[in-house]
């Protein structure tokens, strides 16, 4: 991606706050968070208990009351456009979209409209990773430093630049907290120092690869101890070259042959064709006035179009039926004809709590946040949902207590949390009581 002359100054700054889920995605939890909660891995390890699985229906008729509260979004300029997807036991079970793909042409939204789900593509690059995992390719817990040499002589600040204490390790990446950070949202030292460096603009990279980011993130020092703590940060775009180094594929081609093709998903770009601009709208921001003045034009879009930057922190255009496609393939592993190409034990994993202190008491698994929750049909027990977002208002999540996959797309930088909070206690609300 290239850094953009056009974006708004107000969108920096409503970028900066957005750009972490952790930091704006309450929306997914209706009551407070339960500390004290079961894991993912607690649900596999019960085996028959109810925790593990519930073969609740969906009435499907209460799904639709859906339609028109989103209408109403539209209608009242919450939101430009909004695109709601549930599947349910493997199978779709509600998808609908309302509004206005394209504010420069007028274009509607349609099933097959393209949207930018920035990070959102960071579950998907983790994925990615855990199969180089799986197969022996990369080492979870081995310094990085074998797959990135240039990462071998790392530095942390702390008044003075000193080794680190351990290496940074694959795990750390996955968990944003190997010590690097982002460099467009902080003013630590560090976070200038990427700015000084040319690493990052005001939104976008400046650097053409992920090969150059790594070299340039080589030359700097950390922001802490590998390990310590979360932190948001470059770390999934440096899990693309990680993916390409061992691998020997670049990132697009590997996700395209041993994730994009298994799982049946035919709209996944980094650079959205030419034959495709059909159908990828405009990005807005909210504005005071109830408009949204376009951030982003599909035709020239520098972060979508003649990209040699593959971002997999931040980079991918997808369709909402093949988020949901990813999503559904993240409750078992397998894809559509039932071949697993993630172990249990590595799925397993990659949904257990990595990090100890995180902001308001959030879990993060290896590329995915986990949240905790009453059931909505007993309150008595917890279940556990596991989600992720990205910065233009889109959101999924998956429960396997329930077995659902959900999935809210718009294209509005700032986008309020309510309609996703809507779509939430719609689904469970749905579910049949015992």
């Amino acid at each position: 991606m290239k850094d953009s002359v056009s974006i708004n100054p107000m969108t920096r700054v409503i970028r900066a706050v957005l750009a972490c889920p952790l930091l704006r995605m309450n929306y997914f939890v209706m009551s407070r968070v339960l500390i004290a909660a079961l894991s993912f891995a607690s649900l596999w390890q019960m085996g028959d208990s109810a925790y593990a699985e519930d073969d609740a229906t969906l009435n499907t008729a209460q799904l639709e009351t859906l339609k028109p509260i989103m209408q109403g979004w539209v209608d009242a300029n919450t939101l430009p456009n909004a695109a709601v997807l549930v599947r349910h036991q493997g199978e779709t079970v509600f998808s609908h979209q309302v509004g206005t793909l394209d504010l420069e042409t007028g274009t509607p939204v349609q099933e097959d409209s393209l949207y930018r789900i920035y990070s959102m593509t960071k579950p998907v690059t983790a994925v990615v990773a855990m199969i180089l995992v799986d197969r022996g390719a990369l080492s979870l817990d081995g310094p990085i430093s074998t797959v990135l040499p240039e990462f071998s002589n790392l530095t942390v600040l702390n008044g003075s630049s000193r080794a680190p204490a351990n290496p940074m390790t694959l795990r750390h990446l996955l968990s944003h907290s190997a010590g690097l950070t982002y460099g467009y949202y902080g003013d630590t030292a560090v976070d200038r120092m990427y700015r000084e460096a040319g690493l990052i603009g005001s939104w976008d990279y400046l650097v053409p690869t992920t090969h150059d980011l790594v070299v340039g993130l080589g030359q700097l020092p950390l922001l802490f101890q590998p390990g310590e703590r979360f932190h948001y940060s470059f770390a999934s775009d440096v899990l693309g070259e990680v993916i390409t180094r061992a691998s020997g594929q670049t990132l697009d081609v590997f996700l395209q042959e041993e994730l994009w093709e298994p799982l049946g998903i035919e709209d996944a770009y980094f650079d959205v064709p030419e034959s495709e601009l059909a159908r990828f709208g405009t990005n807005q921001y909210p504005f005071m006035d109830a408009s949204f003045p376009i951030q982003d034009s599909p035709r020239q879009d520098p972060e979508f179009r003649d990209v040699t930057f593959l971002s997999g922190g931040g980079g991918l255009v997808m369709t909402i039926a093949d988020y949901g496609r990813f999503a559904q393939f993240l409750l078992d592993g397998s894809t559509l004809t039932g071949e697993r190409l993630l172990s249990e034990a590595t799925l397993r994993e990659m949904v257990t709590n990595q990090i100890v202190l995180a902001p308001q008491g959030v879990e993060y698994g290896l590329g995915l946040g986990i949240r905790h929750r009453p059931d909505p049909r007993d309150a008595a027990r917890t279940i556990t949902i596991y989600y992720w977002g990205g910065a233009a208002g889109t959101s999924f999540w998956i429960d396997p207590t329930y077995d659902l996959a959900v999935v809210f797309f718009t294209q509005l930088i700032g986008a309020p949390n309510e309609p996703a909070m809507a779509v939430a206690n719609a689904v469970y609300g749905s579910l049949a009581r015992p």
